[in-house]
């Protein structure tokens, strides 16, 4: 059993989020929530919790929400803010590029593929992962079950905030789809796949990262990541496949839940643990009006 402790935990199942990042974060969904309450234009999600299995309601989508497992970023920034260092740990030369997952993990990506056999059986009808390097291995571990008999699709939009931070950039698809040969990467318009040969330095540094590089060395706005959070969300509701798995991010589930989407109860809108699921029953809505 790997276990780590940083000095702080937040959240039910921590590690979550370090001491130091919790008053910027409070402060982040605060913001995020009035965002919502003045109005996300005329496309409303409803979010409620939801039992894992039975009936879907016609109209609704059942989607279950995962948080990627620790990564080699997260033991990087939580070392950083255990030492009392000041500045942004992800933007930092010494943090990864588009890392990992570590030993836990992957242990708690496994644990995820124990529950979803347990408590969503062969349900789910599709998984859509963000393309970076720790979500797809988070999916492919946590849903082994369903590889080969559902579709596992990359989508952008699902991507973690954009700009500013080094994690958060993506090697080419080409790269990832010769070890993710069950992920489908069309959607992403990187050019021929697989990429043939090894990856050089620049590669390696994601530096081609279109996406990413419209924001550059300045964090995504929230006006555009609750944008791009509305756009997937309206991706979702137009799929034919009722019952959906999404794998992501911490920073982008906070976006989603707290200023994308409204939810029936204030736990659907706490930060995400790593490798954490929730399921929920999501409601669409065109020029509905927001109280």
């Amino acid at each position: 059993m790997v276990t780590r402790t940083p000095k702080f935990q937040y959240g039910p199942k921590g590690p979550a989020m370090h001491k130091a990042e919790e008053d910027w974060i409070h402060n982040w969904m605060t913001t995020l929530r009035r965002m919502r309450r003045e109005g996300t234009g005329d496309r409303v999600v409803r979010c409620r919790k939801t039992a894992s299995l039975g009936p879907i309601a016609k109209g609704t989508k059942r989607v279950h929400f995962v948080r990627h497992g620790e990564g080699h970023h997260n033991v990087h920034s939580t070392k950083w803010f255990d030492l009392g260092k000041k500045g942004n740990p992800w933007e930092h030369e010494t943090c990864p590029v588009d890392p990992g997952l570590t030993d836990l993990g992957t242990e708690q990506a496994n644990e995820l593929n124990e529950k979803s056999q347990r408590d969503l059986g062969q349900a789910p009808e599709v998984v859509v992962v963000s393309p970076l390097m720790r979500t797809l291995q988070t999916a492919t571990l946590g849903f082994a079950s369903l590889a080969g008999t559902v579709p596992f699709v990359a989508h952008e939009d699902c991507r973690e905030i954009m700009g500013q931070h080094r994690c958060d950039r993506r090697v080419k698809a080409g790269f990832r789809s010769r070890e993710f040969t069950h992920v489908d990467f069309s959607g992403l318009h990187d050019g021929k796949l697989p990429v043939e040969g090894d990856p050089k330095e620049e590669d390696l540094e994601a530096l081609d990262d279109a996406v990413f590089n419209e924001w550059g060395k300045v964090r995504e706005s929230d006006q555009a990541a609750v944008k791009r959070a509305l756009d997937f969300l309206w991706w979702l509701k137009d799929r034919p496949e009722e019952d959906i798995v999404v794998v992501t991010h911490s920073a982008w589930l906070c976006v989603a839940f707290n200023g994308a989407m409204l939810c029936d109860c204030e736990d659907l809108q706490s930060w995400f643990s790593t490798g954490e699921i929730r399921s929920t029953t999501l409601e669409f809505n065109s020029k509905e009006r927001v109280e």
